[in-house]
């Protein structure tokens, strides 16, 4: 608790001097007694009347003799201040001290006879209507402008026949501004008056320089800038992920029927040609495009020609000299010129023609047989290596023999191939996000890591026909609102926190377009306190899963031991933890210059240009 304290004159009491008095009193008037002791002690005595009657006199009490209450006191050798203030305090009256005057009436504490100082203050923190209330209450009387806006309504009916009326109303409105004055009746600053301006956040003071000097102390400890908070922010997201994965698969053939157990899955395949795998339970397509593709077979096996490996063997060849040539002939082209092509003979072999360039050399001609086969001979090149040499029948016709494929997989006879496969995933924690909000006494902040999803999808079908669709959107993630209540002396904050988490959810899809449901929990923690520097821990879990598939063959699958190479199974349990850590700390801001009241400039010139005043 912080703790301002002011010393204040109790200005109730009239302080005078004077000789002692002895006195007695019994119902007597206060107006002749206060008289007699003014005159007694040397003072002037002056009446301030507040109230007039109807002919511009003062209202008097008949059984006081002129105004207060009848008074009843005794004194003796009493000092002369205490006996003036006895006087006043028993009739009700006010009274004020004016050089050597006594004033005396019932609201004389804003009168006076020396000049009144006006003061204006700037503020910096509070609001000057604030400031204004808080005066007020203090006995200050504030003046503030108001608006009344006056609303008149006629109305007007037309028309003859009574079936048939129209009524027509006017309103008409009429603004005054008012002067309004209020005030507590009773404190320490009556007699003081002042106004606000909101533009500038000024107040404005009139009123005896001491009562001046009493608010202002009172304005200093009202604007005193509020406490800032940083408070910093982690926001964490700990996905806890233990993924556990074991298949056993294995393929064996005995002789021309293949097994295979993939995953849990069995496949039975029976035939000399075919895969070791998944791709064994293929469909059977006769279709020749197919062919070669994994998981398709051919009801035919297109034939290739055979060819045997000989070798080295090289074409014979004979020299021609003079030269020869192949024999051309034209033919008329597409685009009416003309094209050559090579004569042939009946067994489609090129027909050679001496050559008519007398520079060309010796040229080599191809040998073939009497079936128009090309003739081979042993090369005699050392460095030759074998050929692949087709095979003909005696009609000089190549031989076809079936063909195979090298994309297919042929397992060997009589062979079994297991394999086992185990797979364990984990993983840990990731900061989404991890800001500092500034934040101040009694104010809010806030922050946001969110992403939009569509939860659903609105069609139109517009005038033309044609289609309009629109998508609703709603976001998902985190949102963090905050609140800083007050910061106290002791270095302790109380604020407010408000998570709320929203997880988007599938929920299929609408006119072809993926759709989401939004799951959100909200946490309202009401006020807390920490210590400047302390943290706090907010955890929450948003998401639990545990889910086991088993795949198996039926019965193989549940043989213990054994059972393993039939059966695979799966475990995914996934676990979503968000949390949210947060430390606030106070911000020094003491340091720094005063500036407001009571400032001083650092510098000589500086002091030297205000005491100018330009």
């Amino acid at each position: 608790m912080a703790v301002g304290t002011m010393l204040l004159n109790n200005r109730s009491f009239v302080e005078v001097t004077g000789p002692p008095v002895t006195l007695t009193l019994h119902n007597a008037s206060a107006k002749d007694a206060l008289m007699s002791l003014a005159r007694l002690g040397g003072y002037g005595f002056v009446y301030v009347g507040d109230k007039k009657s109807d002919d511009g006199g003062s209202i008097s009490d008949s059984n006081s003799g002129g105004f207060g209450q009848p008074v009843t006191m005794s004194f003796r050798n009493e000092r002369f201040d205490r006996a003036l203030n006895s006087v006043l305090l028993a009739s009700g009256m006010q009274g004020k001290l004016d050089g050597r005057t006594i004033m005396v009436g019932n609201a004389v504490a804003a009168k006076s006879f020396g000049p009144q100082m006006s003061k204006v203050f700037r503020l910096n923190q509070i609001k000057p209507s604030e400031a204004a209330d808080y005066l007020g209450n203090l006995g200050a009387q504030i003046s503030a402008t108001v608006t009344e806006t006056q609303t008149q309504r006629e109305s007007q009916s037309t028309g003859g026949n009574t079936d048939l009326v129209n009524t027509t109303e006017n309103r008409k409105e009429a603004s005054r501004t008012l002067i309004e004055t209020y005030g507590a009746s009773t404190g320490p600053l009556l007699g003081l008056t002042g106004t606000t301006d909101s533009r500038l956040d000024t107040i404005t003071l009139v009123g005896d320089p001491k009562l001046i000097a009493i608010a202002q102390a009172y304005l200093k400890q009202l604007d005193l800038r509020r406490r800032q908070v940083a408070v910093k922010v982690q926001i964490l997201s700990i996905n806890l992920e233990n993924d556990k994965s074991i298949d056993a698969s294995f393929s064996a053939r005995m002789g021309n029927t293949f097994v295979v157990s993939q995953r849990g899955n069995a496949h039975l395949n029976f035939g000399r040609y075919k895969p070791g795998n998944l791709d064994g339970s293929g469909v059977y397509d006769s279709q020749a495009g197919n062919y070669g593709q994994p998981g398709t077979y051919r009801g035919q096996v297109p034939k290739v020609p055979a060819q045997t490996v000989v070798g080295p063997y090289v074409t014979d060849q004979r020299v021609v000299n003079p030269p020869q040539v192949p024999e051309e002939y034209p033919v008329p082209a597409e685009d009416g010129g003309t094209e050559w092509e090579i004569t042939r003979d009946e067994k489609g072999q090129p027909i050679y023609t001496t050559s008519t360039n007398p520079a060309a050399p010796p040229s080599l001609v191809p040998i073939y047989d009497k079936n128009g086969r090309p003739v081979y001979v042993p090369s005699t090149d050392p460095a030759a290596s074998q050929t692949l040499k087709t095979v003909y029948d005696k009609k000089g016709r190549p031989v076809l023999v079936s063909g195979q494929d090298p994309l297919k997989y042929q397992q060997p006879d009589n062979s079994f191939y297991a394999y086992v496969d185990a797979l364990i995933t984990s993983r840990s924690a990731k900061i989404l996000a991890q800001p500092t909000l500034l934040v101040q006494e009694d104010q809010k902040a806030s922050v946001q890591t969110t992403e939009s999803y569509i939860t659903g999808v609105s069609k139109t079908v517009l005038e033309n026909g044609s289609e309009e669709f629109a998508n609703e959107r709603a976001d998902a993630g985190l949102v963090l609102g905050l609140q800083v209540s007050k910061v106290d002396d002791n270095g302790f904050i109380t604020m407010e926190l408000k998570p709320s988490i929203s997880v988007p959810v599938p929920a299929g899809e609408q006119e072809g377009v993926q759709i989401f449901n939004i799951n959100s929990r909200e946490l309202d923690s009401g006020e807390i306190r920490l210590r400047d520097g302390q943290s706090l821990i907010l955890t929450g879990v948003i998401t639990d899963q545990d889910i086991q598939t088993v795949r198996k063959w039926p019965i193989l699958g549940d043989m213990p031991l054994l059972g393993q190479l039939f059966r695979s199974s799966d475990r995914n349990r996934f676990k979503t933890e968000l949390v949210i850590i947060v430390t606030p700390s106070i911000i020094n801001d003491q340091q720094g210059g005063t500036y407001g009241y009571g400032y001083r400039p650092g510098t000589s010139d500086a002091r030297q240009l205000m005491q100018s005043g330009g």
